[in-house]
């Protein structure tokens, strides 16, 4: 026999405050490797492809993490009446934008670029609007349904690739 749930308890749902955290990530005080879940347990096959796969995985884990910063970056605001003499150039553009957010912008439309379309889109769906992995790779290619976690480790090496061919030392700003 179940038992049934108390649902007496629960007096209403959790109300999100400024200081309420959005990572969805499990932090190595909880026990997590970095990159844990990148990890392909297929290439695992001895100790030296172990060690390899790992770090593929750190790397996708820290392009995950640059583009999810990068994202906040784009996306955040320009503040209201304020501020005027950060912007570069003339004052009569409309939309104008921090030094530093624009030049971020133009990074990521290289890396985009650089990326195959769907790669983007799942890393962009995952990464910066917080999709689960299920729901991004479903909704961009429903053939790969039964794996999404293979298919979202091909889009992090699209965009581990597409950050390498931009970067500072491949003649890139």
């Amino acid at each position: 026999m179940r038992r049934a749930k108390k649902m007496d308890d629960i007096d209403r749902p959790a109300v999100i405050g400024p200081d309420h955290a959005r990572d969805r990530t499990l932090g190595a005080g909880a026990g997590a490797r970095k990159g844990g879940s990148c990890v392909c347990k297929e290439r695992c096959t001895d100790t030296a492809s172990t060690e390899a796969e790992r770090a593929r995985a750190a790397e996708r884990y820290a392009a995950a993490k640059a583009f999810d910063e990068g994202w906040q970056l784009c996306a955040a605001s320009w503040p209201g009446s304020c501020g005027f003499e950060r912007v570069r150039g003339g004052g009569g553009t409309s939309g104008a934008f921090a030094d530093h957010q624009r030049d971020v912008k133009d990074y990521w439309r290289r890396v985009e670029a650089a990326m195959g379309a769907n790669d983007w889109l799942i890393v962009r769906l995952v990464c910066g609007e917080n999709y689960t992995v299920a729901q991004a790779v479903s909704a961009i290619g429903p053939g790969y349904k039964f794996s999404t976690l293979a298919r979202f480790r091909e889009a992090l090496d699209g965009l581990v690739a597409a950050r390498r061919a931009n970067s500072p030392c491949h003649g890139r700003a």
